[in-house]
């Protein structure tokens, strides 16, 4: 035990926060209640309270305010106190107890643990790496205390906690931060008020301090902290709160990633279990069981890592030797614990060899299991085999439960991410119209129709309305077929060689199985082959002379050479199919420039009002919108949704024409793209097709917006053989004139925003199949 006065504002700021009332330290209202207890206590602990008054009343001072610089002098009878405010069995080792003036952070006797965890042993001082709040908190916190024990004695009435509690202080040895609450005994206290009390309504009282943010000012006003007197003592309890809060800790991660789903929360998990274990030399590492096609994969998104998994990804048989061991360790889940790793044990365990290599010489490894299905592994590994206790391993236990939800989250949400990506980018089954589907696929159950094998209803939306654009490239297919020539004529080349070769080497007949020179390669222009002979010779090129040059080769060794040259060279993909290839990177470039402007576009409109957007892959990108009240039934459709719509599409598709002129000087063939919009008035219903997996119009009526979409992508100017669509320019194709005066106002406010041109042609399209009367609207992009 110790009597050292240490008064936590004095000694970090320099200041006393007083409270304004007379606060003084005395023994008198805990003598009183001893007298009390006498009088009540019908056990054995009578005897000592009568001890206890006997050494009391040979000190009638005490019943007055003791200075701190008097407190030494009463180290019995402090000792005394302590021994009835405490377990009788208790070892003062483990007590972290003081008396403290009242209203006050100021101790003036503790047990040695009390001041071994606030002072630093060699300065006397307090410990640098302790915290507190800071100095107006601390005021804040005191005033608060203070009005706690006077609203509670004379009003029945409390705020919120206000005993301040030492967040934490790091640990000399470990650096690690402890963790401790300040609890406050205040029995032994005498409040006293000079004069009348205030005759306040408590209900006004309660709500006016409740909800005002400056409560504590009110209160300064009502009852002024001058008027009052505190004397006595109160009894602090320091608890070691550390594994609490690292459990804590534990749990807020958990609440953070179900809140946001990503971000790293390892380096938190970490340091709340090194906090757990207080130990900074051992490491953790967690395995989440992510499972996809029956197969643990590691998903490194998730911000966990795992030691074996993390080395064994640097090389290819590590990596074999880590998915054979979750594969077996998936079969007989249990703890593995390597205390030292032994050479022994690195023969039985392959993986232990990995970590051994990398320092690593202890090694735990404890299943996590949620629901009684195991979800992943925490692993725990240590340099230093002399750390690795049972003792701190056991430490453990209280957390793995968290961690099993923690793990547990991170699979439903990966099986979740990986559900939306299939959703939203190899199928049909969009946000917007999912909940229609997941109303169809209960009712089916309702109804029975899983066990009796009854058709789904249809899954329809009526009066949706539609909007289609189209992005393609000019002349792909005739820049196709020209790769396509430039390519064979290659191939020739290198079939010229191996006939060559052979006449060179062999003076056989060997026309039967290839074919003379006016068969094929005495084409002077390509241009003349057709696409049917174009095939025709691809067929024989790639199928029926490999057939016949392995014969060859097996019944002519001689020729081995010459047929083998030939068969590396036609390997060469880069080589043999060059001018494909930089078609199809060319294309390539351009559709994946659509595609990000048509999901930005996408996201926009999804933000403004749920619609339905699909896409489709040509030679270009064309894709359908379809919004309307059946859709989203949930939200009221405005009225002015539609212009909102046709005009963010319009400069969606000024965006696409600029992006993609951008991309020309960058492309291995030069291409351009035409863009047209179909302006469409009327309402259609569109119906999910399960054999096609995909929504299509529905109704007789409704296929002539379909028939429409079909036929002008190639329409011509009426009387002209020029066609609709252009490069660098935008057609905006209707029926009806008002559908073109709303469009003129768009096209005004993109040529004011400096995207589109001054010029607009006005266009008669020639008459299509089945289709009169189209008109369009055709409109430069600034590029």
């Amino acid at each position: 035990m110790q009597a050292i006065t240490l008064d936590l504002n004095q000694s970090r700021y320099g200041v006393s926060n007083e409270t304004g009332a007379r606060i003084a330290f005395s023994l008198g209202p805990f003598i009183d209640y001893v007298i009390k207890k006498t009088q009540t206590e019908g056990t054995a602990k009578v005897a000592f309270y009568h001890y206890m008054l006997d050494k009391l009343k040979d000190r009638p001072e005490l019943r007055k305010p003791i200075e701190a610089e008097d407190a030494g002098k009463y180290t019995d009878l402090f000792e005394l106190i302590y021994t009835a405010s405490s377990p009788l069995l208790s070892d003062e080792k483990g007590q972290l107890w003081a008396l403290s003036r009242p209203v006050s952070p100021c101790f003036y006797f503790g047990t040695d643990t009390f001041y071994n965890v606030l002072l630093d042993q060699r300065t006397g001082k307090i410990k640098e790496g302790m915290k507190l709040p800071d100095a107006e908190d601390m005021k804040i916190s005191i005033m608060t205390t203070f009005y706690n024990l006077v609203l509670a004695k004379f009003y029945d009435l409390t705020l919120t906690s206000g005993q301040f509690t030492i967040k934490s202080i790091q640990d000399p040895e470990t650096k690690l931060l402890k963790y401790y609450r300040l609890d406050v005994d205040t029995r032994f206290l005498d409040i006293q008020f000079d004069g009348e009390l205030p005759d306040l309504k408590l209900e006004n009282l309660k709500d006016r301090i409740l909800e005002d943010s400056t409560s504590l000012n009110i209160l300064q006003e009502l009852l002024p902290p001058r008027k009052f007197s505190i004397e006595g003592m109160s009894i602090v309890h320091l608890t070691d709160v550390t594994g609490e809060y690292a459990l804590e800790s534990i749990k807020n991660i958990i609440i953070e990633h179900n809140e946001c789903q990503v971000g790293a929360h390892g380096d938190g998990i970490s340091i709340a279990l090194k906090t757990l274990v207080g130990c900074d030399q051992i490491q953790f590492g967690l395995l989440p069981y992510v499972q996809l096609n029956g197969k643990v994969v590691m998903n490194r998104e998730s911000g966990f890592d795992s030691i074996i998994a993390k080395l064994s990804n640097e090389d290819e048989d590590n990596r074999i030797i880590y998915q054979n061991l979750v594969d077996e360790y998936l079969k007989n889940p249990r703890m593995l614990i390597f205390p030292e790793i032994t050479e022994g044990e690195l023969m039985s365990y392959p993986i232990l060899k990995l970590l051994h290599d990398h320092g690593i010489r202890s090694y735990a490894l404890f299943p996590l299991n949620y629901n009684g299905k195991i979800v992943g592994c925490l692993e725990v590994y240590a340099s230093d085999a002399e750390i690795f206790k049972s003792s701190t391993l056991s430490q453990l236990e209280s957390a793995l439960p968290l961690l099993s939800q923690l793990l547990q989250n991170l699979i439903v949400d990966f099986n979740h991410e990986v559900s939306s990506i299939i959703t939203d980018k190899f199928t049909s089954l969009q946000p917007s119209v999912q909940w229609r589907f997941q109303e169809a696929a209960f009712n089916y159950l309702l109804s029975g129709g899983c066990e009796r094998s009854l058709p789904i209803e249809p899954i329809y939306f009526e009066k949706v309305q539609p909007l289609y654009a189209a992005v393609d490239i000019k002349d792909s297919s005739i820049k196709r077929n020209k790769a396509i020539r430039e390519d064979l004529y290659i191939s020739f080349e290198v079939l010229e060689t191996l006939l060559l070769g052979i006449k060179k080497h062999s003076h056989l007949e060997l026309t039967e199985g290839i074919p003379n020179q006016e068969a094929i390669w005495n084409y002077s222009e390509f241009d003349e082959l057709s696409d049917r002979e174009v095939l025709k010779i691809e067929d024989y090129l790639m199928r029926q002379l490999p057939l016949y040059l392995e014969q060859l080769r097996s019944t002519h060794p001689e020729l081995s050479g010459i047929v083998n040259d030939y068969f590396e060279a036609t390997r060469e993909k880069d080589s043999m199919y060059k001018n494909r290839v930089l078609y199809e990177k060319s294309m390539q470039k351009i559709n994946r420039a659509v595609t990000t402007k048509l999901e930005e576009f996408n996201a926009e409109i999804q933000s403004i009002y749920p619609c339905y957007f699909e896409k489709f892959r040509t030679d270009g990108v064309e894709y359908d919108i379809y919004v309307g009240q059946s859709i989203t039934p949930f939200i009221p459709m405005p009225e002015d949704l539609l212009f909102t719509f046709r005009f963010k599409q319009l400069e969606n598709m000024a965006n696409i024409a600029k992006a993609t002129h951008a991309l020309i000087p960058k492309l291995d063939i030069y291409m351009q793209t035409t863009h047209l919009i179909f302006v469409y008035e009327k309402l259609i219903d569109i119906s999910f097709r399960t054999d096609e997996q995909r929504f299509d119009v529905e109704g007789s009526y409704n296929i002539r917006y379909q028939m429409v979409k079909k036929r002008i992508d190639k329409a011509h100017i009426k009387h002209s053989t020029e066609r609709v669509t252009q490069p660098g320019k935008i057609a905006i194709i209707y029926f009806n004139s008002w559908e073109a005066q709303e469009y003129l106002g768009y096209i005004k406010k993109l040529q004011q925003q400096k995207l589109l041109e001054e010029h607009i042609e006005y266009i008669e399209i020639e008459e299509l199949q089945g289709v009169e009367g189209l008109k369009a609207l055709r409109v430069g992009v600034i590029v």
